[in-house]
Order: C-alpha cells, then sequence, then structure tokens
C-alpha cells in the first residue's frame, strides 16, 4: 500500500476528525481508486483513504485508532453497523420506511451515502474511483439492514443527466410506496438520482403542522408534494401546489389520494404564479418556498443567491400581516439564509420575525471538521 506524507495543515484536518481530504496542494496524488496508507510529516500514522482525483479527493475510510489494517468488507461493514446503531436509536428502521442510512464522512463513510426505501436500499457513489468499495457497501447494507437488495448510483461530477447503476440482490418496483411517521409516499428507485421523496426534509415535514393548521397554504417547487401533503394532513385550509412538472404533479396527485386528501395542483413557473397571484389579490396565510439551486427552467440561468431575494419579496407579497414565510435553500455556498430573506423582505416594503430555523436531521450527521457539509438551511419568519 502506497504512503502519502499529508502537509501540516491537512495532516492537522485529519486529527481533527477531517474526512475529505483536498488534494490540490499534495505534490504525488495517487491513481484513482488507489488504497493509501496517510501519514503526517513524522512519518505517524494517521489512516486509510481511498484516492478520488475526480473530486480532488483523499477519502479517508478509517484513521489509526480504528484499527483496521486495510479497506475491506471488514472495516465497511463496521461502519455500517454504527451507522445502522445510530438509526435504531431514532426509532427510525421499520419494513415500509424511509429514511438516510448512511451519510458521508459523518458516518465514516466520506463519498458515499444511502437512503433506505421500504426493503430497497438507494446508495450513491460520488466518484468513479469508489465504484468498487461501493459494491461492498452495498453488499454490507443489504445483510445487516436485512434488505431484499440495493440499487447502486454512480453519480459522477458532470451532473445528473446521465446515471449509471447497477443492482445487488433483488431489483425493487419501479414504483414503491413506503411510509415516513406512518404517512405513505411513491418512491421510484430506479429512476434517476432523485427517487421522489428528501428524506433530509423528514422533521421538517412532521413540523409543518404547527404552521398549517387552518391557513390556506401556497407550496412552490412542490416537487412530489410531501411538504403539501404534511400541509394538508396538519389541518391546512387549503394547499396549492405549484410545480413546472405535470409529471410530478400527478405524481403529487397520487401522494394526497394515498392519505385521503384533497388538494389545487397548478403546472407552471413559480414566478408567473406569484405575478398572477398578486395581481389578482390572492393572499396565503403560509407559503413554503424550496427552489433548486441552480436552473435553467425558464430559459435563463436562476441561481440561489442572486435570484432568492426577488422571490422572496413576489412571495411575501400574497402573505397577509401575520402570515408565514418557510424558506429552503441546499446549498452551504449560499451564506445566511435569514440575511437573503432580510434582503427579500426590504425589496417587498415588509418586515419578519424569525420563528424558526433549522438544518439537517439527526439522521444526517456531519463531522465537525467540515461544516460546508451541513448544507441545509430552514428560516421561518411571521410577516409584519
Amino acid at each position: 500500500m502506497k504512503t502519502v506524507a499529508l502537509p501540516g495543515p491537512a495532516a492537522s484536518f485529519v486529527s481533527a476528525g477531517g474526512r475529505d481530504v483536498d488534494t490540490s496542494r499534495i505534490a504525488d496524488v495517487p491513481a484513482a481508486g488507489e488504497h493509501v496508507q496517510l501519514t503526517d510529516a513524522n512519518g505517524d500514522p494517521l489512516g486509510l483513504a481511498i484516492s478520488d482525483p475526480e473530486n480532488a479527493r483523499l477519502r479517508v475510510l478509517a484513521v489509526s485508532s480504528d484499527a483496521f489494517p486495510r479497506i475491506d468488507g471488514a472495516l465497511i461493514g463496521w461502519r455500517v453497523e454504527r451507522a445502522l446503531a445510530w438509526r435504531k436509536q431514532l426509532g427510525l428502521p421499520a419494513p415500509t420506511e424511509a429514511y438516510r442510512l448512511v451519510h458521508g464522512a459523518g458516518d465514516g463513510l466520506p463519498g458515499f451515502a444511502c437512503d433506505v426505501l421500504g426493503k430497497t436500499a438507494v446508495i450513491y457513489i460520488y466518484g468513479e474511483a469508489l465504484r468498487a468499495v461501493g459494491r461492498v457497501l452495498a453488499e454490507a447494507i443489504v445483510g445487516f439492514a436485512g434488505l431484499d437488495g440495493a440499487v447502486v448510483k454512480l453519480r459522477a461530477r458532470g451532473g445528473a443527466s446521465d446515471v449509471q447503476q447497477e443492482i445487488v440482490g433483488k431489483a425493487p418496483a419501479e414504483a414503491v410506496v413506503v411510509t415516513e411517521h406512518g404517512v405513505p409516499f411513491e418512491v421510484h428507485p430506479l429512476a434517476g438520482l432523485n427517487h421522489g421523496l428528501f428524506t433530509d426534509m423528514r422533521e421538517q415535514r412532521r413540523g409543518l403542522a404547527r404552521f398549517a393548521a387552518g391557513r390556506r397554504v401556497l407550496n412552490l417547487f412542490s416537487y412530489t408534494g410531501a411538504l403539501s401533503v404534511a400541509c394538508a394532513r396538519g389541518g391546512a385550509a387549503s394547499v396549492t401546489s405549484v410545480d413546472t412538472s405535470a409529471g410530478v404533479q400527478a405524481w403529487a396527485r397520487g401522494n394526497f389520494a394515498r392519505s385521503g386528501l384533497a388538494g389545487q395542483f397548478e403546472t407552471g413557473d413559480a414566478v408567473r404564479f406569484l405575478s398572477r397571484a398578486a395581481r389578482d389579490r390572492e393572499r396565503y396565510e403560509l407559503v413554503l418556498i424550496d427552489p433548486p439551486t441552480f436552473s435553467t427552467a425558464r430559459g435563463a440561468p436562476w441561481t440561489l443567491d442572486r435570484d432568492y431575494p426577488k422571490l422572496i419579496a413576489q412571495g411575501a407579497a400574497v402573505i397577509p400581516t401575520d402570515g408565514l414565510l418557510w424558506l429552503a435553500a441546499n446549498t452551504h455556498e449560499l451564506g445566511s439564509l435569514a440575511k437573503l430573506a432580510q434582503k427579500g423582505l426590504r425589496e417587498a416594503g415588509r418586515s419578519g420575525a424569525i420563528v424558526e430555523q433549522a438544518g439537517l436531521p439527526p439522521e444526517y450527521p456531519t463531522v465537525a471538521a467540515q461544516p460546508h457539509d451541513r448544507y441545509l438551511q430552514i428560516c421561518v419568519l411571521r410577516l409584519g
């Protein structure tokens, strides 16, 4: 096994718990997929890593205190056991439940993630160099979690347009119904990167009833309607879901039907919907905005940091006094969502009081040495 001596800052990063080592300042980067022994400048061992040059990272899967001599099935199985034990502590595993089982560096498995969807795991590999270990991980997850099989998806750095995937064990059906806190949702384990239920919003869906009860709700960028379902089940007076895709709107209608609920569904652009709603003096006491990080759906690039404040201002225009604005952002590069909210409210001539801020749920652990891994921001404001 090749030895790589890390420069001072990188060695300190690993010693502090860092698991994704930036290789930009390492002179001799190992070949893709190569397993390496990491040391500090004095030759003292730090841990074991896999070279992932596609992402300019050394993925640290073991540190010296773990006492594993190599990266193999024993190490990966131990990681999966620990990850599963934490989810059991949270009360998550169940025959039909959907939840995050592995979350990258926070579970000692940098470069990997896994959602469990009932009896099937969906495993994400974030680099070609990690593919071989990804298969070992899939076998360990299926075995330790007692699942039927796994769909392993290679998520290349280039984007989501070309997803390579393979099956370990039994292949799932195209559409599967899973539950979250007893609420049924349809998911598609074999379809692209997004299976239809973002598990990082688990706690937000559970808490929405506090804000939605008795209110007219507008959910923008509603996707398959999971947040809308949570509001409807929480006693909302009405729920309107807006998304550009007719396909996901049909999916959302199915999720409403599974809970015996009725809703309103608008297929179209969120900005145009808000412009029309403001013109027609429509009012919604709770507006949810969870936009994509980047999109070209409207014919021009749309980015959170530049365009979100204007969207917030438009949302505020249809919210009466004491109404609520629920905002989400899914990137660590954004900075403070609360500051963007303030910018948008100032543009709208409104004031707001923050009533809640939140982030990733407990099943999404992240290491303290890598704060950028905590990508999710939630900000709820009561408008004046």
